[in-house]
């Protein structure tokens, strides 16, 4: 069967434009919406650090860590004695983004924190920023009562690299959780050739034989 068009719809499909014209581009001087925003980003989420909600309050701390705005320092450090555990952590992650060391002295503060979960991350955080006024704070931790704070305590100084702390972390290797045990020995081979005797000691003792061995082979 042989279907037929009417020929209006002929006239019609005739006219469609094939090629559309482009959008015609921007005027000169108009500001675009991303430069606009841009220059608001900062004080609208300095400000969202003393919002009511703390949801509002951790975002803020997390988009400006990820920015490393480094205007937001002081602001942060303030967060740290947040009422809110969750929002104290965020900050302690956003100083560890931004790298600024004048926050040193408050996250030492805060490995005294009443969560475990913001100690361990300040520990984290301390060794990120390497900076050896942490270290006696770091070797306090290594006592703390949360193994995996005294974990992250032990990583964090073997990052920084202080021979000071080869004598505890030589101690940690006698903590009773293994991975502190196990990170113990990886901070001294970290920390090097001050780490050698302490190392070599550890090899007598069956439950960190292994790791000091390790450790061992990677000192050059």
């Amino acid at each position: 069967m042989k279907i037929t068009l009417p020929k209006f719809m002929l006239r019609k499909a005739m006219r469609i434009r094939v090629n559309p014209k482009p959008l015609e581009p921007a005027t000169e001087g108009a500001q675009t919406i991303p430069e606009n925003l841009q220059k608001k980003t900062t004080p609208a989420l300095v400000e969202s650090l003393s919002d009511n909600d703390p949801f509002i309050r951790s975002v803020a701390a997390e988009v400006l860590g990820r920015l490393k705005e480094r205007a937001a320092v002081e602001n942060l450090i303030a967060l740290l004695k947040d009422h809110s555990k969750y929002v104290r952590e965020k900050a302690a992650i956003a100083l560890g983004h931004i790298g600024d060391r004048s926050a040193v002295p408050a996250l030492i503060e805060a490995l005294n924190d009443e969560s475990e979960e913001v100690r361990v991350t300040v520990a984290g955080v301390l060794g990120h920023l390497h900076d050896r006024m942490a270290v006696p704070a770091l070797v306090h931790s290594l006592a703390d009562i949360s193994p995996l704070a005294r974990m992250k305590a032990a990583i964090s100084l073997g990052i920084i690299k202080d021979s000071a702390a080869v004598g505890p972390l030589y101690n940690a290797l006698k903590d009773e959780n293994e991975l502190v045990r196990k990170y113990a020995c990886e901070a001294l081979g970290n920390i090097g050739r001050h780490a050698v005797p302490a190392l070599l000691l550890a090899l007598r003792d069956e439950r960190v034989r292994a790791h000091a061995a390790q450790a061992l082979l990677k000192i050059k």
